[in-house]
Formats: structure tokens, sequence, C-alpha cells
């Protein structure tokens, strides 16, 4: 009974060695192998030819090229006769001539014209006006020049005042803008009005125009032009209106 429980655990230990012994044996030879198909590939299809991917034999470098070979350089002739090449003479630029300065040009002086008297208009000249005459409300004889009158009303004949009378223009180089009333100059009657133009006679040719308006300056009548004289006789531009309505 002793001895068959001795002899027991060495058949168990000597199975068991053997089993360790034949997994030892299995790993090397996988191992190799491995080894046998990681270093060359094709092992596997010559093992197995019936697999169906084939492996693509490896890439062949190209050949190795040679030295370049040398090739023959084409000889260089120059021309037995030398032609000079033209120079460019360089043409002269012609100097800009100065651009003349443009001079200024004289302003035009106001266009003298005769405008009749717009239809409707509540002042109109009367038929005799305008005269030239001596003055003769003062004594200052060739030393003045100017224009006065009177305004009337149409219907009662009567005088007018309060209405503003302006004179405006050019007489010969000097600018004329100035303004009376009616009834401001008696001397020249009732409702009489004054404007000095000069300190002596001069000649205009309708360069001067006249014009009545009311005290807010709305015109009453057009621009009349007249014409004045260099004569002493004629020194006073007599202006009478009629106011019509």
């Amino acid at each position: 009974m002793e001895d068959n429980e001795a002899r027991g655990p060495g058949i168990i230990g000597l199975f068991i060695n053997l089993l360790t012994l034949i997994v030892v044996v299995a790993t090397i030879g996988v191992g190799a192998a491995l080894g046998a198909v990681f270093l060359n590939p094709y092992l596997v299809e010559a093992a197995n030819p019936y697999l169906p991917v084939k492996f693509a034999p490896p890439p062949t470098l190209p050949p190795t090229l040679g030295p370049p070979t040398p090739t023959n350089t084409p000889e260089i002739y120059l021309p037995t006769q030398w032609t000079a090449t033209p120079t460019v003479t360089a043409t002269a630029t012609p100097e800009p001539t100065e651009t003349p300065v443009p001079t200024d040009t004289p302003m035009p002086t106001e266009t003298p014209a005769i405008t009749n008297t717009p239809s409707g208009a509540a002042v109109i000249p009367q038929p005799d006006s305008p005269s030239l005459t001596t003055n003769f409300a003062n004594t200052k004889a060739c030393q003045w020049m100017g224009v006065a009158g009177q305004v009337f009303d149409d219907e009662t004949k009567a005088a007018v005042t309060g209405l503003a009378v302006r004179v405006g223009g050019q007489l010969g180089t000097f600018p004329v803008d100035q303004t009376s009333l009616t009834g401001s100059a008696p001397a020249y009657g009732p409702g009489g009005y004054e404007l000095v133009l000069s300190d002596h006679p001069i000649a205009s040719d309708k360069t001067v125009w006249i014009q009545i308006l009311d005290t807010a300056g709305v015109p009453l009548s057009d621009k009349v032009y007249f014409v004045t004289s260099d004569k002493c006789s004629e020194n006073l531009v007599l202006f009478n209106w009629d106011q019509v309505r």
C-alpha cells in the first residue's frame, strides 16, 4: 500500500515534465518559423501554394548610371571682317517756350438799354421827360450836374410825396447809386426831388438809369435810362412822372 503511493507522484511528475518539454519545443519551433517568415515572407507561399494572395516580387533598383560621356563643344569662329555698330546720336530737345500769362479781362460795364415801362406800372414818365436844361434851383452853374423833378397823381394832378427815387449805373468812370425822396427838394416845386450826379457836367449815353419805388423798396416804375450832357446849359436832367394807379 505504501509502495503504490510512493510511485504514484513519480509518474505524474514525469508526465508533467514531458508536457513541459513539448510546450518548450513547440514554442521554440513557432518562434523559429515566425523568424524565418519575417526574414523571407515568400516561405509562406512555398509552404502553402494555395494562398489566395500572391506576394509581389520586390522592386529592383535601376542600374547605376555610369560617368557622363564627354561631348564635343563646337568651336566658335569670329567673323573675318568686323562691322562697327552705328552709334545712336542724341537729338537735341527743343527748349520749351514760355507760356504767355493771361491778362485780366476788364469787366464789362452795365450795358445801357432803353426799357419800356411795363404794362400795369404804377408810375410812368411824362411824355416830355426827360429833358436837359439849366439848373434853375441853385447858383452853382457849371460846378453841378444832377437829375430832379416831381411825381404827380394822374387823376388829381397833385404832387405825390414820400416816394423813393433811385439813380444808378455808370457816369464816365464813376459808378452811380443814390436815393432821394419826393418832397425833399421843394425848390423844384411841390413834391420835388433832387439827386446830384457830379460837380461838373459829364456827357454819357444812357449809362445812368432812374426808377421810382415805394417806401418798402418795391419798384413802382421800370428802370429808365437817360443821357447827360457836358454843357453847362444842360447840367440838369428834368424828369417828371405820373402816378397812374
